[in-house]
C-alpha cells in the first residue's frame, strides 16, 4: 500500500509544488505567456494589476502580429524602432535555437511614466518542444542605478580631463565655500608657488587682501581691494553677472598681469566659488604694442593734418593780411581796393571751408551729426550745383558737363543740404585733381522706383562724378575716405585742403543710407558712384511724369526757415528799427552798418538781459500801454538779431524771456538767431525756443537782408 500508494500522492505534491513555485515566480513579472511556437497561438497565464490597464487580450491566435501591434503603442518613442526591428518571430526562433533564449530591454509607458522592463522569451522542456514562455519583469530600478552610476563615472572622467587641461592655463585655482570661507587650492603654477601663498584654510577673502597686499603690483593695489571683497563678487555672481578683473603680480621683481575670474557653481552637494588667476601678460603686451602702433598712427595722421592744416590756413590768411595792407596803402585807388577786396573775400570764403570741414567731421565722429529731411527740388539742386562748379571749372578751363537726363522724378524727400554737400564736395575735388584742359562730368539717374513696406515710393538715384584727372595710387585707394589723410603725390600736394573732403563725403553717404564707391587709375581719371535711395514726393509725382517743372521753377523758404523768393518784391527796409543782442561789439558793429547801408536803424543790447529790458519797454511803445505821444511808439523794434553765447543770459534763455512778457507784440515780432553755432541741432535748438529763423556765422549780407525782408513785409 506504501509502495503503491506512495506514488500517487507524490506526483500530487509535485504538481502542488511546481504551481507554488510557478505562481511564486510569476509574481516578480508583469506578465507571463505561453506561445506555441509552431502556430503562434497564446494565452496569458498571469498579469499584473498595472499590466491589465493596458486592456491587452489575454489568448489569440498570432502572438507576433499582436505584440508589435500593441507593444508599440505601450513603448517609449525613443525604444520604439529597435523594438520593432528585433522582435521578430524569425529572430526570436534563430535565438531559441542557438541559445534557448531571446532577451530584450526596452522602456514601457505605464500610467506612473515609463520603466525600463526586461522581455524574456524560454523554451518549454517538453519532448516536441512547440512552445515558449514570455516574460516581461521590471528592471527599472537596476536599469537607472546602472545609468546614474555610468553618467556620474562618465562625468567625473569629462569634469577631471577638463579641469586638467584648464588647470594648466591658469596661474591659480582655488575653490571656495562661500558661506564658511573654507578654501582649498585646486592647481597652482611654479611662478605661483613662490609668492608663498596658502593652498588651503580658512577666511579666505581676508586672507587673499593680506596676501595681495604683499605682492600685488603698488599701483593697483587700492583698485584691488576697492573691488575684491566678498560682497561685492558674490553679489555681482548671485545677479547673473560674470566677475572678472585686471591687475599685475610682483613676480621675481617685475610686474605680471593677470585676470582673476571668479565663478559659482551649485549641485547637490552644495555652492562653490571657483577662483582662477589667469596670466595675461604676454596678450596684454602684445595688445599695448598694437594700441602703441595705433596711437602712433593717429598722432602722426594728426601731426601731418596739423602741419598741412597750418600751412592751408596760413596762405588764405596771408592773403588776407596781405590785401588788407595793400588796400588801406591804396585808398585813394578804387580799382586797387576793390580787386584786393574781392582777393579778400575769396580767402575768406575758403578758409571758412577748410574750418566747417573740420567741425563737420568732429560732428560726425561725435555721433552729433542728424539729418535734416524735408522737401527736396532735385532739378534745382542739380542747377545750383552747377552754377556753383561751373565757375571754378571755368577758372581752371576745365571742360565741364551736366547730364539729367536719366532723372525722372525730381520732386523727393531727402536733405537737400547734405546732398548737395556730398555731390558739391566730389565735383569741386574733381576739380581740383583734374589739370586744365581735361574735363569733369556729372550724370544723375534714377534706376528704379518701388514701394516699401508702408506704401511709400522710393526711388534709387544714381550720381556719377567722372573725370581725366591725374588719379588715385592702387596703395592710396583703400585709404582715400579716411580722416586727415592726402595721397604722396607731388601734384596732389600743391592742392589745399584739410584732407577732410571726401571723409566727410563718405561719412554724410553712409548716414543717408547710402553707397559711395569710386574706381581710379592714376594718370587717367576716377569715377565716384553714390546711390541714394529717396522717397518721391506723392504730391509731385505726377508733374515730374509730365515734365511739368514750370512750377517748381518758384522757390519757396527751406524747412529751416532760410529765407528764398525774388527779394525785389519784398517790403522796404528804410526806417526799419532793428534791436541787436550781441556781446562782440566788432560783431554788432557789422551788423549795424550792413543795416544802415538798407536805410536801417539800429540800437545794442550786450547781453541777453539787457535785450530783454530793452524789449519790456519796446512792448509798452509798441501796445500803446504807456499812454504817451506816438513818438514813444518809434521805440518799438521791427526785428531782433539775436547773437546765442552771451554773458548773463544767452540768447535761448533771452528769447524764451522775451516771448513770455505779456504782450501779443513780443510773441509776434521776428527774432533771428545769428550765431557761430551753425549745427542742425543748434539750428533746431534755436526755433524750439521760440526764434524764427537762424543764420550762421560769418553771414553773407545776401541772406541777413533776405531773412529780413521776409519777415517785415
Amino acid at each position: 500500500m506504501n509502495r503503491s500508494g506512495g506514488i500517487p500522492v507524490k506526483k500530487e505534491i509535485l504538481k502542488i509544488s511546481q504551481s507554488s513555485i510557478a505562481q511564486a515566480l510569476a509574481a516578480d513579472y508583469f506578465c507571463i505567456y505561453f506561445v506555441n511556437v509552431e502556430n503562434d497561438k497564446f494565452i496569458e497565464y498571469s498579469a499584473s494589476p498595472e499590466y491589465r490597464e493596458f486592456g491587452f487580450p489575454s489568448m489569440g491566435d498570432d502572438f507576433i502580429s499582436f505584440s508589435r501591434k500593441n507593444f508599440e503603442l505601450r513603448i517609449h518613442p525613443d525604444d520604439r524602432e529597435d523594438f520593432l526591428q528585433r522582435f521578430t518571430k524569425e529572430n526570436i526562433i534563430r535565438s531559441l535555437n542557438r541559445k534557448k533564449t531571446f532577451t530584450m530591454t526596452f522602456r514601457m509607458l505605464f500610467a506612473e511614466g515609463p520603466v525600463y522592463v526586461h522581455l524574456k522569451v524560454t523554451r518549454m522542456i517538453e519532448k516536441e518542444g512547440h512552445h515558449a514562455v514570455i516574460g516581461i519583469s521590471s528592471v527599472d530600478d537596476q536599469m537607472k542605478s546602472r545609468e546614474a552610476a555610468k553618467r556620474a563615472h562618465s562625468e567625473s572622467i569629462t569634469y577631471a580631463r577638463v579641469a586638467q587641461a584648464l588647470s594648466g592655463d591658469y596661474f591659480s585655482i582655488y575653490v571656495v565655500d562661500p558661506d564658511t570661507e573654507r578654501f582649498m587650492e585646486y592647481s597652482a603654477a611654479r611662478e605661483y608657488e613662490q609668492l608663498g601663498i596658502e593652498k588651503e584654510g580658512e577666511d579666505f577673502f581676508n586672507l587673499s587682501r593680506r596676501n595681495m597686499e604683499r605682492v600685488i603690483y603698488p599701483e593697483d593695489k587700492e583698485r584691488f581691494l576697492g573691488t575684491f571683497t566678498k560682497e561685492n563678487i558674490l553679489s555681482t555672481l548671485e545677479r547673473g553677472g560674470s566677475f572678472t578683473m585686471k591687475y599685475r603680480l610682483m613676480l621675481n621683481d617685475e610686474p605680471v598681469y593677470v585676470s582673476m575670474k571668479a565663478t559659482l557653481v551649485e549641485d547637490e552637494k552644495g555652492r562653490y566659488l571657483i577662483v582662477g588667476t589667469n596670466n595675461i601678460d604676454a596678450q596684454m603686451k602684445l595688445e599695448q604694442e598694437y594700441q602703441a602702433r595705433v596711437e602712433n598712427a593717429k598722432n602722426r595722421a594728426k601731426n601731418d593734418f596739423l602741419a598741412n592744416m597750418s600751412h592751408d590756413i596760413r596762405t588764405p590768411m596771408n592773403a588776407i593780411v596781405g590785401y588788407t595792407n595793400i588796400a588801406k596803402t591804396h585808398l585813394h585807388d578804387i580799382d586797387i581796393v576793390k580787386d584786393s577786396l574781392d582777393k579778400i573775400g575769396s580767402s575768406s570764403h575758403f578758409l571758412l571751408s577748410l574750418i566747417n570741414d573740420v567741425l563737420d567731421m568732429s560732428k560726425i565722429e561725435s555721433g552729433k551729426m542728424q539729418l535734416s529731411v524735408g522737401k527736396c527740388d532735385l532739378e534745382a539742386l542739380l542747377c545750383r550745383i552747377e552754377d556753383i562748379t561751373s565757375m571754378q571749372a571755368q577758372s581752371k578751363e576745365l571742360k565741364i558737363t551736366y547730364d539729367q537726363s536719366g532723372v525722372k522724378h525730381f520732386r523727393v524727400r531727402g536733405d537737400e543740404l547734405r546732398i548737395e554737400q556730398v555731390l558739391i564736395n566730389i565735383i569741386s575735388n574733381a576739380i581740383k585733381y583734374t589739370p586744365r584742359g581735361k574735363s569733369v562730368d556729372l550724370i544723375a539717374e534714377e534706376l528704379s522706383t518701388q514701394k516699401n513696406d508702408e506704401g511709400k515710393l522710393f526711388s534709387r538715384y544714381r550720381f556719377v562724378v567722372k573725370d581725366t584727372g591725374v588719379g588715385i595710387s592702387e596703395d592710396y585707394l583703400p585709404h582715400l575716405f579716411e580722416s586727415f589723410t592726402r595721397e604722396e603725390n607731388t601734384l596732389v600736394n600743391r592742392v589745399q585742403g584739410t584732407g577732410l573732403g571726401l571723409a566727410i563725403t563718405a561719412r554724410v553717404v553712409e548716414l543717408m543710407g547710402g553707397i559711395i564707391s569710386v574706381k581710379s587709375k592714376q594718370g587717367e581719371g576716377s569715377e565716384f558712384t553714390v546711390e541714394l535711395d529717396l522717397e518721391l514726393d506723392p504730391e509731385k509725382c505726377a508733374e515730374d511724369e509730365g515734365n511739368d517743372l514750370a512750377e517748381g521753377a518758384a522757390s519757396a523758404p527751406d524747412e529751416g526757415g532760410q529765407a528764398a523768393g525774388n527779394e525785389e518784391n519784398a517790403a522796404d527796409l528804410t526806417g526799419r528799427r532793428i534791436l541787436i543782442v550781441e556781446d562782440n561789439a566788432v560783431n554788432a558793429e557789422i551788423a549795424k552798418m550792413i543795416l544802415s547801408q538798407y536805410g536801417m536803424e539800429t540800437d545794442h543790447a550786450e547781453n541777453g538781459q539787457i535785450g530783454v529790458e530793452k524789449m519790456k519797454e519796446a512792448a509798452s511803445a509798441a501796445d500803446g500801454e504807456s499812454g504817451e505821444s506816438s513818438g514813444e511808439a518809434a521805440k518799438a523794434y521791427d526785428a531782433v538779431l539775436m547773437d546765442i553765447q552771451m554773458p548773463v543770459m544767452n540768447g535761448y534763455e533771452a528769447t524764451q524771456a522775451i516771448r513770455a512778457i505779456d504782450s501779443e507784440y513780443c510773441r509776434e515780432v521776428p527774432i533771428i538767431a545769428m550765431s557761430a553755432n551753425a549745427y542742425d541741432d543748434d539750428v533746431r535748438a534755436c526755433l524750439a525756443v521760440g526764434m524764427n529763423t537762424h543764420i550762421a556765422k560769418p553771414f553773407n549780407p545776401e541772406d541777413l537782408i533776405g531773412a529780413l525782408k521776409k519777415y517785415l513785409r
